[in-house]
This record gives structure tokens, C-alpha cells and sequence, in this order.
């Protein structure tokens, strides 16, 4: 099984040089043991991470886990900018076009650092918007008042016509 740290390559490709002191197998074996069994854990002990690695092997392992987890989940910056693009494509048509906000912007471009002085055109554009936004309101309100009116009158009509009828079949 792979290193899931490290699904690049090897933590760490450098090669070691040998120790000064030659110590056997058993020896580490029982100091390792020893270690275990006193309980004391190490940083990246568990997940066998390398903690002499340099600042660019480092950048370059975050780089391979990065290439990983995109290729495993297919969600890319590139296929997102992608996405965004198509969205705002469709999306475009549909807004309207009513309020310009090119002078809000215009005069937060100039006054950066002191954007009370842009509260006039702010007001404007806002003031604008609400007043899209409530034509809208009351065009809904509008055509909700006609359709009622027009299924009143359908009733009315209905009940005018079984009247008709029903006075030509009753006899007086």
C-alpha cells in the first residue's frame, strides 16, 4: 500500500547516509519496543511524515496532494472559472439592465480610501433599485387584482346564466 500522505512519490528521495554509529536490527527492534510501550508519541509518528524536509519539498508535496484530490474529485480552479462563466452567461439575460451602477463605482475608483464622499450617487442607485423593485411589486399586485376580477366576473356570469335558466323551467 502507498504512502496516502505522499501519493507522488516517497516523502522524502534523498538517500540517508549511515548512521556513525552501527547499532543491529534487534537493538533498534528493542529500543523501538521500549519506546511503544512507554506510550511516548512523536509528531507525524502515526501518519509517517518526514519532519526534515525543505521549504520546496515541502510546496511540492502540497502541490502533488493538490493534483491528487483534483484528479480524485474533478473540480479543478480552471473547471470552476468554467462553470462560473456559464452561469453568469445565463444568468446575464436575465438581469435587468434598469440602474447604472458605473458612477457608484466610478467615484469608489477615485475616493478609495474615503467612500462617505460617494453617498450621493449611492442613494441615487440605491434609491433606483427600490423603486425598480416596487414597480415590480405593484405590476404583481396589478395582474393578481385582474385575474381576480376576471374569475368574479366568470362566477357572476355562472350564476347569472343558471338563474336564466332556472327561471325558464319554474313556472310562475
Amino acid at each position: 500500500m502507498g504512502n496516502i500522505l505522499f501519493p507522488c512519490g516517497s516523502a522524502n528521495n534523498k538517500k540517508k547516509p549511515d548512521g556513525i554509529i552501527n547499532i543491529s536490527q534487534s537493538c533498534i527492534e528493542r529500543l523501538t519496543k521500549e519506546e511503544k510501550e512507554s506510550g511516548i508519541k512523536y509528531p507525524g509518528e502515526e501518519l509517517n511524515i518526514p519532519v526534515d524536509l525543505t521549504e520546496k519539498e515541502w510546496i511540492l508535496k502540497l502541490k502533488c496532494l493538490d493534483d491528487a484530490h483534483s484528479a480524485e474529485y474533478g473540480l479543478t480552479s480552471q473547471a470552476f472559472y468554467k462553470l462560473a462563466d456559464e452561469v453568469e452567461s445565463k444568468i446575464e439575460p436575465i438581469r435587468p439592465n434598469i440602474c447604472n451602477p458605473q458612477d457608484v463605482i466610478n467615484c469608489l475608483n477615485k475616493h478609495g480610501c474615503c467612500s462617505i464622499k460617494c453617498k450621493s450617487q449611492m442613494d441615487k442607485y440605491i434609491d433606483c433599485i427600490d423603486t425598480f423593485r416596487i414597480n415590480i411589486i405593484k405590476d404583481k399586485i396589478a395582474a393578481e387584482q385582474k385575474e381576480l376580477r376576471r374569475e368574479e366576473q366568470e362566477i357572476v356570469e355562472q350564476f347569472l346564466k343558471t338563474d336564466e335558466d332556472n327561471t325558464n323551467t319554474i313556472p310562475c
